[in-house]
């Protein structure tokens, strides 16, 4: 049999694990695999991040799929090439150095990306962030983190999630003297209530992570380096480094660009074929499926089960209908569920 040319568009926790899934079912004899991933190595286990922050792991110990993985299962891998255009009717997508892959089936798995703030002085020129300041969602970005720790007395954490609560604790491993700002009540407002949230408040502080709930940050202080942040109530608070932890967004862009349906994610059916479109799939977090869009790695795996099913011939009328969730927050001496 003719093998079909399968591009997968990204190698995060989804696109990673969609191949695995579908090498598991014997997919590698019904496709060559083209794999396209826009940091510089293999797959890795992304919920493991704090760890690396706190120095419990190295960038090293994450990994689930190394580079040399990928040769060894016959999947060509092009690391750190962000793809910057898909061509529906030609069937092919295009990389930033260059490359052009043609594909029978193609299947989505962009991910997210950190939302930043509309924050007077957080940005520098050319659209990135100033010096002393870092978005917590890559291996890269835990190294900024860490080369700015090592010379910090004080840090602000904007963002009073289960990821920003988590590089709270990994930076109190350092020395540091850690803020979490929070625009809404109370911390962790997308699962906890309020009671919940109160309890969650003292146990950090008695870690000693100092919450700031119901601040709306209104500009970074400094001139040439950061000095602090400043308050829409007036007050400020000052530090010499800023994370921005302020929530994610589907990264959609790619797929708008190319005329698939998309509301706030790449909109999927029970199939997960993008709306319209056969031999075009979406998974994970850039994914909206019935209206929802999920965030958490349980959900995207098993959105990459159906798929692997479906496309190795294993079980070609799997369908996904959605996911039950939970969360836990990864901060020793916690237990937020």
């Amino acid at each position: 049999m003719t093998r079909r040319r399968l591009v997968v568009v990204g190698n995060g926790m989804a696109g990673a694990r969609f191949v695995d899934d579908l090498l598991a079912r014997g997919g590698a004899g019904r496709f060559d695999v083209t794999v396209f991933g826009d940091e510089p190595h293999g797959n890795y286990n992304r919920i493991l991040l704090s760890s690396v922050l706190a120095g419990h792991h190295r960038p090293d110990d994450i990994l689930i799929n190394p580079l040399s993985w990928y040769a060894a299962h016959g999947v060509t891998l092009h690391a750190g090439v962000r793809v910057e255009e898909i061509d529906i009717a030609a069937r092919n997508v295009r990389g930033a150095d260059g490359t052009l892959a043609g594909y029978d089936t193609l299947v989505l798995a962009t991910g997210s990306q950190p939302i930043i703030p509309r924050i007077d002085g957080l940005m520098a020129g050319g659209g990135a962030v100033r010096d002393g300041i870092c978005v917590f969602r890559t291996i890269a970005d835990c190294d900024r983190i860490l080369a700015l720790a090592r010379h910090a007395r004080r840090a602000v954490i904007i963002g009073g999630g289960l990821l920003g609560l988590e590089a709270a604790r990994g930076l109190l491993n350092h020395g540091i003297e850690v803020h979490v700002v929070h625009l809404m009540p109370h911390l962790m407002d997308a699962q906890l209530d309020s009671v919940g949230g109160a309890i969650l408040e003292r146990q950090l502080a008695e870690m000693g992570v100092q919450p700031h709930v119901g601040a709306l940050t209104t500009a970074v202080l400094g001139n040439g380096h950061v000095t602090g942040v400043a308050f829409q109530d007036g007050r400020t608070l000052a530090c010499d480094m800023v994370v921005l932890a302020a929530g994610i967004r589907p990264n959609v862009e790619l797929a708008r660009r190319a005329g698939l349906l998309v509301n706030r994610g790449i909109v999927v059916g029970d199939d997960l074929v993008c709306d319209g479109v056969p031999d075009v799939h979406a998974v994970g977090e850039c994914a909206e499926h019935r209206g929802r869009v999920y965030g958490l790695v349980a959900p995207l795996w098993e959105q990459t089960q159906v798929l692997a099913d479906r496309l190795s011939g294993q079980a070609q009328d799997a369908l996904y209908r959605g996911s039950r969730t939970s969360t836990r927050l990864k901060v020793p001496g916690s237990t937020s569920r």
